[in-house]
């Protein structure tokens, strides 16, 4: 499986629960409305994955402009849309009780149950465990990188000054 359909009490502590199931379909529709693919997608440096830019559109009352483009002229209901976000964004919830079970989830598509609002306070977006860990993660990326990118710059002027002076070094009289 791969780590962005885990359910964070997996991917962090190795704890199974019987709604880590519920976290990845919440992922897998995520990525049907979006048409993009949560391991491979980061909207802007402020966002490190596509649940995470997902929760900022909730935040800010725009979860269709999650929807993919090539399905814009196909939907005649922008609140089925929502709808799918929402039901998705319980699913993801970080906390597995907090979750819905699967026929729960049906209830809800199917209109049969409303859908709760559950938003989580502004400041718990950024302090979430399923966020904080990828943001250390990419931080930890470009620090490797940049000190990559040092280290050859540093190698490459140090070979370059190496053989300059070399070939105008002074030799003594014999």
């Amino acid at each position: 499986m791969c780590r962005g359909y885990m359910a964070p009490e997996y991917a962090l502590w190795g704890h199974l629960t019987h709604k880590a199931d519920v976290y990845s379909f919440g992922v897998l529709t995520m990525e049907l409305v979006s048409g993009k693919n949560t391991n491979n997608f980061m909207p802007s440096e402020k966002f490190v994955c596509l649940l995470d830019w997902a929760c900022h559109l909730r935040k800010s009352g725009n979860l269709t402009a999650l929807l993919d483009e090539r399905l814009r002229s196909e939907v005649k209901n922008e609140e089925e849309v929502e709808l799918m976000v929402k039901v998705a964004l319980l699913c993801t919830n970080a906390s597995a009780s907090l979750r819905p079970t699967m026929s729960e989830v049906v209830n809800m598509l199917e209109g049969r149950t409303n859908v709760p609002d559950l938003i989580p306070e502004p400041s718990s977006y950024t302090e979430d465990l399923r966020f904080k860990a990828m943001r250390d993660l990419c931080q930890q990326r470009e620090d490797q990188s940049s000190s990559a990118s040092q280290t050859q710059n540093s190698t490459t002027l140090h070979s370059f000054y190496s053989s300059s002076t070399s070939s105008n070094e002074i030799k003594p009289d014999s």
